[in-house]
């Protein structure tokens, strides 16, 4: 956990880790202004991260060491935000309802801690069963790694705060995060190693979220070399978020099997060539992704806008095909057609449009970083990062 006042107001290391590159931004705040002072990237060896799975500590750390000395040759960042490398993180949504015995009496910072430290643990007790129920995680394994209040409603009316107000009925809109103790182990090994200090770890399934502005519902669909997620907003409430086990690499296999090519021309002409293994590969992927959607939504009716990130995105053949599915016939409600949106951020200078085009997971983490400093305040958030000090 963290608090605003002790960032300062010196720049901030931003690092997306992935297994063939590292990227960075060497990040300054303002109020209602992004500086990105630098940005550099450093590809990574084969065998530095093997399956999400850092398999040498001390080469992924020497390469972070290249990265930042490129963006920050006069050593100036002391605090970085990384993302979550591994594919073990749980992102999970809550809404909690509470009534005060008290209720004509002004509510006091002793009792909101109270009530929140109670819900926190009850909805934790609750996760923990459905993580432990889809993998072999138990509660002493795991470590909350962020927890945030989405919205706030007193009596039916949404409020940003309740501290020193008189009212009845509450609901909170609640997201916790949840890495295994041994992956976070690693990431102190990390700040250990390079001498910075993580102010925190965000992994992108959420970060991506930011790309969309508080009022945005949307499916987003986040298809990398290694793995393959998504997550569905409905305007400030990230409501769950799933990985399936089909990927870009899945895809470069199926073509090298038949031809000897290397993935750079694979990617170079992947829009032209290569349509039976295309097709072959959407369908086994969109029936994970039907699959997935299901889970997420449950009863909830499915975001018509849908977000498809890197490549994806630019390619005409998926767009037809993501088009084309009727998902209501998949049991997913929808009550419009899919539309296939860009995000909502704007940037004003062409050199920082030009770097974001294909690096949406680190804006979006430059995003978070932002927020950290010009976030609205809010005693009831400060109260739940005690809260959560106190539980962890």
């Amino acid at each position: 956990m963290f608090k605003k006042e002790e960032l300062g107001v010196n720049n901030i290391g931003v690092i997306d880790i992935w297994s063939y590159k590292i990227k960075v931004a060497n990040c300054k705040f303002k109020k209602d202004e992004i500086d990105i002072v630098s940005y550099a990237e450093k590809r990574q060896e084969q065998d530095i991260i093997l399956n999400w799975e850092i398999s040498d500590l001390k080469g992924l750390c020497e390469n972070l060491r290249i990265a930042l000395k490129k963006v920050d040759p006069n050593n100036q960042i002391k605090k970085i935000i990384i993302n979550s490398i591994t594919p073990d993180v749980f992102l999970v949504f809550s809404r909690v309802i509470f009534e005060r015995e008290n209720r004509n009496e002004k509510i006091k910072r002793e009792e909101i801690f109270h009530i929140l430290k109670n819900k926190e643990l009850e909805c934790i007790d609750r996760w923990v069963k459905k993580i432990k129920s889809k993998t072999w995680y138990i509660k002493e394994d795991l470590k909350i790694l962020f927890s945030n209040i989405n919205q706030i409603f007193i009596d039916n009316n949404q409020v940003k705060d309740i501290y020193w107000k008189v009212w009845k009925d509450v609901l909170l809109s609640i997201t916790n995060i949840f890495i295994p103790n041994s992956k976070y182990e690693v990431f102190e090994e990390i700040w250990k190693i390079l001498n910075k200090e993580i102010i925190t770890i965000i992994p992108e399934e959420y970060s991506v979220t930011k790309l969309f502005d508080d009022t945005s519902s949307v499916a987003i669909i986040n298809i990398w070399n290694l793995n393959t997620f998504i997550t569905i907003k409905k305007a400030e409430e990230v409501i769950w978020s799933s990985k399936i086990n089909i990927w870009m690499n899945d895809l470069f296999k199926k073509i090298k099997q038949k031809q000897i090519i290397p993935t750079e021309k694979i990617i170079k002409n992947l829009e032209k060539d290569f349509y039976d293994e295309k097709k072959i590969f959407l369908e086994t992927l969109w029936e994970c992704i039907i699959l997935a959607l299901q889970e997420i939504t449950e009863w909830r009716v499915c975001p018509n806008r849908f977000f498809i990130t890197w490549w994806w995105w630019k390619s005409q053949f998926i767009r037809d095909y993501i088009k084309k599915i009727d998902y209501n016939s998949n049991n997913i409600k929808m009550l419009k057609s899919v539309e296939l949106v860009d995000s909502d951020f704007t940037l004003d200078l062409d050199e920082i449009k030009k770097v974001w085009t294909d690096n949406v997971n680190l804006l979006s983490m430059v995003f978070i970083a932002y927020k950290i400093f010009y976030d609205e305040e809010s005693i009831v958030k400060d109260i739940l990062k005690e809260v959560m000090m106190e539980i962890d």
